[in-house]
């Protein structure tokens, strides 16, 4: 199982396409839940930010440093993670179902192995945009 080290490298690259759906799921307030979680996420890890910090402490140096932390954690709030990880693990045992397949620990096996690591580099990659929105509020919390 990778590490949440071996997502960070792919993580805080976004392309055009990734930007694009982002940016939907912010509009549509798919990301709310991350966004409530975020300044709490970042005033309780203050201090392991701070020692991420390149440089004098500007506001885009404290941003940077609260965008590399949140992809070598790789959460911010691990119970909304799960919770939206068995979500979407109980869509599948459904959709499963709908073709004839009711064997739910298989299915939650499956889904594991094929998409757990996708699962949790998109949502670093909604981590780091929600950061980018929020960037200012981001700064000032760390600058306090």
């Amino acid at each position: 199982m990778p590490t949440h080290d071996d997502l960070a490298p792919d993580a805080d690259h976004l392309t055009d396409e990734d930007l694009k759906t982002l940016g939907e799921e912010w509009a549509g307030d798919k990301l709310n839940s991350i966004s409530t979680h975020l300044l709490e996420f970042i005033e309780r890890h203050r201090n392991e930010i701070f020692s991420m910090v390149q440089g004098s402490r500007t506001p885009e140096n404290l941003v940077e440093a609260a965008k590399q932390y949140a992809c070598k954690r790789g959460f911010i709030h691990l119970p909304l993670d799960l919770a939206d990880q068995i979500r979407e693990i109980n869509n599948e045992i459904w959709f499963s179902g709908e073709r004839g397949d009711f064997n739910r620990p298989k299915i939650q096996e499956e889904w594991t192995l094929k998409h757990a690591r996708n699962w949790r580099l998109w949502r670093i990659k909604e981590i780091i945009y929600v950061i980018d929105r929020r960037a200012s509020e981001v700064a000032m919390v760390l600058s306090r």
